[in-house]
């Protein structure tokens, strides 16, 4: 009981550290301004389940959203407004900046798997170029799909499933050298799921290293590695062989470049083993693991400063050792990216 009231107390701790950070950099401000930058895209998604979990797969995201039992859900387009305010400043410590992003995905045809996207983050720069990051961020309701509850005397019901994902996190920023960075990073998180599947009811960490290597002017490469524990609830409902809890391995590197003056392009390579942990004979996670190699390549076009033309497409292809086939997941997007 000790320990679940100390995991219950977590968020509400990093929460209340947070606010007492941002307030206490806040009163050193004596200069600030502020900025919006404004993006509208436009997708096309292949499978409308995968479609968030292959579109979050980023060391800059949360790559290690749950497992979709039931993928293959049709294809649909997929609008994403996002909306992101920012507010800089030099204080007695360095600079700070406070950011709040706003977005989300509606889905044209499928609009339950429509859902909202939420980002708070504080950053404060010192002197020496450290870079203490905190941030949180929020996805509400987001639909998984129908799935089937299956319990230990063999009864089978179908149900919407869907989860509520919070994590909070935190980096640390240092130059090395003039062109290489090397960031910490530490995530903690809760995903709640509906009744009746409230037993995948999820805690997480993650540890990992960043590197990032601006090799030439034009040219950067980014490269990560995240190690995440995750363990559910599955004691919240009893005669349920079902338990997804997991160790994941995540690898991922990004690299830009500047291909003419205002024409640049990105591609990112990401790998992802997730180990299920269950002990239940009859749980079909039992002793599997799914392995996911997914590509991304992105042209950025500036129109002017102000204005960027995005195009882009993402692959993705996901096996479960407990499966015969692997499921495959093309986006594909357009977009306009607006700084004010």
């Amino acid at each position: 009981m000790k320990g679940r009231h100390l995991n219950a107390l977590m968020p509400s701790f990093f929460l209340k550290a947070a606010f007492f950070i941002g307030i206490t950099l806040v009163s050193f401000n004596t200069s600030a301004d502020w900025s919006a930058n404004i993006d509208n895209s436009m997708h096309y998604t292949d499978d409308v389940a995968l479609f968030s979990v292959t579109r979050r797969l980023s060391l800059k995201d949360d790559p290690t959203q749950p497992v979709v039992d039931r993928p293959s859900q049709g294809a649909d387009f997929v609008y994403e407004p996002k909306a992101e305010l920012e507010w800089s400043g030099n204080n007695a410590l360095g600079e700070i900046q406070v950011s709040l992003d706003a977005g989300g995905y509606v889905f044209v045809d499928q609009s339950a798997y429509t859902h909202g996207l939420y980002e708070l983050q504080m950053s404060q720069t010192f002197a020496t170029d450290t870079k203490i990051s905190l941030d949180y961020n929020f996805v509400p309701e987001l639909f998984l799909g129908k799935n089937v509850l299956r319990r230990e005397n063999g009864a089978e019901s179908e149900h919407d499933e869907l989860l509520s994902n919070h994590f909070w996190s935190i980096h640390l920023d240092q130059p090395l050298t003039n062109n290489i960075t090397v960031r910490l990073l530490g995530r903690y998180g809760l995903r709640h799921y509906n009744a009746p599947f409230q037993h995948r009811d999820t805690q997480f960490w993650t540890l990992g290293p960043h590197l990032e290597w601006a090799i030439r002017p034009g040219i950067a490469l980014l490269l990560g590695y995240h190690y995440e524990r995750g363990v559910a609830d599955h004691k919240k409902v009893i005669n349920v062989d079902d338990d997804i809890s997991y160790v994941n391995h995540y690898a991922s590197a990004e690299l830009k470049l500047q291909i003419l003056e205002r024409l640049s392009a990105i591609f990112i390579v990401d790998y992802e083993k997730n180990v299920f942990t269950s002990q239940y004979v009859n749980d079909e996670h039992r002793g599997a693991s799914e392995n996911l190699f997914q590509g991304e390549i992105e042209l950025l076009y500036e129109l002017d400063k102000s204005a960027t033309v995005k195009l882009g497409w993402q692959h993705g292809s996901r096996k479960l050792t407990s499966e015969a086939h692997s499921v495959n997941n093309n986006n594909i997007w357009l977009g306009v990216d607006y700084v004010f």
